[in-house]
């Protein structure tokens, strides 16, 4: 009875990892002939690569910042609705419409909003300056990435003010009311007592939004393609083009090897984190 669903997991995880890690010792190439055991190779030509680690960067960049905005405004509006407000129900499912969209739909919706000559950005930006912008947003690498950022931090914001808004409601109010009976101001109560409760649920919310950005495709695929030249381009991105457009499938499998390294440790250092506060 397990067998069915034991094959499919095999099929569709286990087989590919397996087959992913075996030809990332191989020379697999349109232009070299009989696919040549090369060992450790593909790797050396990944770790000596000045376009992946541009990538690795530029992820890194994407990441830390987008999270990192998406966690404050997150807290923000999550202490703004803790409690009793009015139009609380209502706020909160129109909050969680951008994280219900496909990202393909986000990229082509933003990619018209950042338009240099139609977008609806530059035409605000023109009713505050008074005079024509039109300023190219996805042709300049530091305002592509910046654009790309405002994206991320659209579509997610709404999920990181779901779990740590579920975490501040789990926060027993006779904890703050403790505090604040030994003269402790709001910034203290919060600060030394609800953050510490609420720890854990901040590092499993940045946990999976660390994740889900790393992978980070969609977006960039469609609004930046990866430039101007290479200045947006995620690992997933630099692997989809190694792979899917230049077909050298060894060095893909390599560079999608030590990429996965790259987030298991992540993944070791925030579980081990979290036992600690456990």
């Amino acid at each position: 009875m397990v067998a069915p669903s034991l094959i499919l997991m095999f099929g569709v995880g286990i087989f590919p990892l397996i087959f992913s890690l075996g030809i990332s010792f191989i020379r697999w190439e349109p232009k070299v002939p009989g696919r040549p055991f090369v060992g450790f190779a593909n790797f050396k030509d990944i770790l000596t690569s000045i376009e992946y680690w541009t990538a690795m960067r530029t992820t890194a960049i994407i990441v830390v910042a987008g999270i990192t905005i998406e966690f404050f405004f997150g807290l923000g509006l999550a202490l703004l609705l803790i409690g009793k407000v009015r139009g609380k129900r209502f706020f909160m499912a129109f909050l969680m419409l951008p994280v219900m969209m496909m990202p393909v739909v986000v990229g082509y919706t933003w990619r018209i909003l950042w338009h240099s000559s139609y977008g609806p950005i530059n035409q605000m930006i023109e009713w505050i300056v008074g005079h024509r912008v039109t300023f190219a947003w996805l042709a300049h690498p530091k305002a592509a990435i910046a654009a790309i950022i405002v994206t991320e931090f659209w579509q997610w914001t709404p999920f990181m003010f779901l779990v740590l808004l579920a975490g501040l409601a789990a926060v027993n109010p006779e904890l703050s009311e403790a505090a604040s009976i030994d003269g402790a101001s709001r910034w203290q109560t919060f600060w030394k007592v609800t953050i510490p409760v609420i720890r854990p649920v901040i590092l499993v919310a940045v946990l999976i939004r660390t994740l889900e950005a790393l992978k980070l495709f969609d977006v960039i695929f469609i609004m930046t393609f990866g430039g101007p030249g290479t200045s947006t381009q995620s690992v997933a991105f630099y692997l989809y083009r190694t792979g899917a457009r230049f077909f050298r499938m060894s060095h893909t499998a390599a560079g999608a090897w030590i990429f996965l390294i790259v987030i298991v440790v992540i993944i070791s250092f925030a579980i081990r984190q979290f036992q600690k506060e456990e």
